[in-house]
């Protein structure tokens, strides 16, 4: 009888020590899932870390040098058209190919030169689509510089015949297409347009 006891007892333990380890390898098993689960969710993506304030990420077609420099191509086409028919007007190609900010930083620089001295005036808006070149002005050996999702830097010579300005963009995307935000000026003296436009408009609070 003692032994029958013991038998029972002994399986009774055995038992019971087998489903705590299955009971164990259960919960191990959702604990791994769990952090398996845990680690797919929080993975890191190629997103840009940086997008430019308020413009569009740019679709993968778009998101390419071609693109942009095509884009270029098309800007600088209806720049000669304006010029060549008398009608050079920045603000209507500011309006068309630049960004919102930069057109809202050339409206409240205009509106800070209109109360100034002429001697006193921020002035460096007059040439910048031509850079004075006879027409039509193209630019050639486009090379471009994918920053993120929405910026984009272009360098390249705009040129006409056999004159030539080195030239220097940053481009955002907006409306769906790739604007202008501002020139870059490169060398001992190098500026960049939108930046001077700020600090001008500051200064002049």
């Amino acid at each position: 009888m003692k032994t029958l006891t013991y038998i029972l007892v002994a399986a009774s333990i055995m038992l019971t020590t087998s489903c705590n380890l299955g009971n164990k390898a259960d919960a191990e098993n959702t604990n791994s899932l769990k952090a398996d689960t845990l680690m797919e969710s929080t993975e890191v993506t190629d997103e840009p870390e940086m997008l430019a304030d308020g413009v569009d990420v740019a679709p993968e077609d778009q998101w390419t040098e071609e693109a942009v420099e095509k884009q270029l191509k098309k800007i600088y086409t209806e720049v000669s058209k304006a010029y060549a028919s008398g009608k050079e007007s920045n603000t209507d190609l500011d309006g068309m190919f630049c960004t919102t900010d930069f057109n809202e930083l050339q409206r409240q620089v205009r509106v800070i030169n209109a109360k100034k001295s002429s001697n006193k005036l921020f002035e460096n808006e007059q040439i910048r689509w031509t850079y004075g070149l006879d027409l039509p002005v193209t630019p050639k050996n486009i090379k471009v510089n994918l920053l993120t999702g929405n910026i984009a830097e272009a360098t390249f010579e705009l040129s006409s015949g056999e004159q030539w300005m080195y030239t220097k963009l940053t481009l955002d995307r907006e409306d769906n297409q790739w604007k202008i935000r501002t020139w870059n000026e490169v060398g001992d003296n190098s500026s960049d347009l939108y930046d001077e436009m700020y600090k001008y408009v500051e200064a002049n609070k």
